[in-house]
């Protein structure tokens, strides 16, 4: 239960960030029976006079959602090797675990606020499939961070950053000989090195 009211008070500030407030819409597809056909919920409309709310731009998406929680996720999972040898930085209290929970819900999120209109650089292009796989990868490290389970957990990190790293090569400008305009399977040959598997 705290977990649950832990995460809507973290879910609830980046749901209004975008000037749109997604939980009347969540209140009424809980209501309805499961046997009830999905109905598209109705935007609300704001009361005469109100004023309009404030919409990040990408960059400071990014900047105060995306790359904290990323960050945040990426330090509770993978392994990183050091001088002592391999870290598994895995969580192993519930409090480290509730933290991968949080930042995942917030990646998930951020990538519905990717998809907004005003946000998303081209709706019919590779741009939605990109938000789309953060918002995927980030469910997915709800999921498996609920769970605890160790694999899952780092798949997850690995998807999250596989979605920026495709979106960011495709739309951030980069220098000629940056990693995100190489590839990758050519480098490893170039390096005597086998490809990694596909």
């Amino acid at each position: 239960m705290r977990r649950t009211s832990l995460l809507l008070t973290r879910l609830v500030p980046l749901l209004l960030i975008g000037g749109a407030c997604a939980l009347p819409a969540l209140a009424q597809t809980s209501a309805k029976p499961a046997t009830a056909a999905p109905s598209a919920a109705k935007p609300a409309t704001p009361p005469a006079g109100a004023q309009k709310g404030v919409m990040l731009s990408v960059k400071d998406v990014m900047r105060h959602i995306v790359n904290p929680a990323a960050e945040t996720y990426w330090a509770h999972s993978g392994e990183v090797d050091d001088a002592k040898g391999a870290n598994d930085r895995i969580p192993t209290k519930d409090s480290d675990w509730a933290v991968n929970i949080d930042t995942a819900a917030q990646i998930a999120e951020a990538g519905n606020l990717l998809m907004m209109d005003g946000r998303a650089r081209d709706p019919n292009g590779p741009w939605m499939k990109y938000a789309m796989a953060l918002n995927a990868a980030g469910v997915a490290g709800m999921a498996a961070a609920s769970a605890h389970d160790h694999d899952k957990t780092n798949d997850a990190g690995s998807a999250m950053y596989d979605a920026c790293f495709q979106c960011h090569g495709k739309y951030i400008q980069r220098p000629k000989d940056s990693l995100y305009k190489h590839d990758i399977d050519k480098d490893l040959r170039d390096a005597g090195k086998a490809a990694p598997p596909k």
